[in-house]
């Protein structure tokens, strides 16, 4: 098995919860942090908030870059 290949299979067994990802999105965008204890049902709550689309929009970014990931490790080549 090529390097590329046991990479491409340790990446695809590892579970990104799409919330969390959503949320980390979110912060790094945004130049926020969830306060210390806040779970991404609160985070997300507190957004909702402001704008009541936010949350379903970070995850449809996070959906997209999961899809994205997924591409490029089906798209990976061997290095010659």
């Amino acid at each position: 098995m090529s390097i590329a290949e046991k990479a491409k299979k340790t990446v695809l067994s590892i579970e990104i919860p799409r919330d969390e990802l959503a949320c980390r999105l979110a912060e790094a965008s945004m130049g926020v942090k969830r306060p210390v204890g806040a779970t991404v049902s609160q985070a997300f709550a507190q957004m909702a908030i402001i704008d009541p689309g936010q949350p379903d929009r970070w995850r449809a970014a996070a959906d997209a870059a999961v899809l994205y990931f997924h591409q490029c490790l089906n798209a990976a080549r061997q290095p010659s």
